[in-house]
């Protein structure tokens, strides 16, 4: 756990980081819930229950297009949205921020997981009925 990592691109920690950052991005990428279970609070910008949320029946969570992601991705800088730099102008930060936002694209909290680009021939997610209904 603790061994160096020889890989292209170069890792800058040991395994053990590694494997932590993997971790994290699965979990990310993975955790879905019913869509319009979670909202934004706006005056404190953290994560709520919705409170007109009913849970829809198996027929409708069988479409995909009844889930959502719960967290945003993992960017490339290990966050999950990119830090605005501190001491430059206005117009030279959102040019910077532009560049950011192209080279690394944020995704927005709770979208859909039809959205995600398939693996392949094969698409992102299934959906199986399986057991009593």
């Amino acid at each position: 756990m603790n061994a160096k990592i020889d890989s292209v691109p170069p890792f800058p920690g040991k395994e053990r980081h590694l494997l932590r950052a993997q971790l994290a991005r699965i979990q990310h990428a993975t955790q879905i819930v019913p869509k319009g279970l979670f909202e934004m609070d706006e005056e404190t910008n953290l994560m709520k229950y919705a409170e007109d949320f009913t849970v829809p029946g198996t027929k409708d969570l069988a479409s995909l297009e009844a889930w959502g992601h719960l967290h945003q991705t993992i960017l490339k800088a290990g966050r999950c949205t990119h830090v605005e730099p501190v001491g430059m102008d206005e117009e030279a930060k959102e040019e910077y921020m532009g560049k950011l936002n192209e080279a690394d694209k944020t995704e927005e909290r709770f979208r859909a997981i039809v959205e995600d680009s398939p693996l392949g021939e094969n698409p992102s997610w299934i959906s199986k009925i399986s057991g009593d209904s």
